[in-house]
């Protein structure tokens, strides 16, 4: 497993253990306009490609409450990783619905539909060759806001995305740390 995976798992998993005091003064609230966006590590694979490959991940993530315990949105998710030249990005961009089962708590369950793309491209002596794929995209994820002020948390979370291409299919599974204004 890469370091930076491992620091993120380490990196959460210490934020998610954490006393949670924070909640007591300020208090679970969703309403309005929401932004976010998150940093971390994951992995890449899909159908005859062999290895799982590490590399970086990130995400971004807008809307509105509709209500303090469901929050609908855009979130635009993207891994990448580069080596010898070479650059593979697997993104999704979806309408997204995220849901807080408990009001009270930071816990959220998150999906979302839209569209998938699937990207290669390499460099070797000034010379550029790419390709692209795109189609349907899925989004799953879970995550849990540490409320750290009236409105902003931070906020550990995993997500695991799905493309549909011609030919095939390809999939990450992302951890990272987030910040979100609410």
């Amino acid at each position: 497993m890469s370091r930076s995976i491992v620091m993120a798992l380490a990196l959460v998993a210490a934020l998610v253990v954490a006393p949670q005091h924070a909640d007591a003064q300020a208090p679970q609230t969703r309403e309005g306009f929401f932004i976010g966006f998150g940093l971390g590590g994951g992995s890449f694979g899909c159908a005859d490609c062999g290895d799982r490959q590490s590399g970086i991940s990130g995400q971004l993530n807008l809307g509105g409450a509709l209500s303090d315990q469901l929050l609908l949105g855009v979130l635009s998710s993207g891994w990448t990783k580069e080596e010898g030249g070479a650059r593979l990005t697997h993104a999704n961009v979806s309408a997204m619905l995220q849901y807080y089962p408990s009001p009270a708590s930071g816990l959220y369950l998150r999906g979302g539909v839209g569209f998938s793309t699937l990207e290669v491209s390499a460099s070797s002596g000034g010379l550029t060759l790419s390709g692209s794929e795109s189609g349907l995209g899925v989004s799953a994820g879970l995550g849990y806001d540490i409320r750290t002020g009236s409105n902003f948390s931070v906020s550990p979370y995993g997500v695991f995305q799905w493309g549909d291409f011609d030919g095939g299919s390809a999939n990450t599974i992302q951890i990272g740390l987030g910040v979100q204004w609410h």
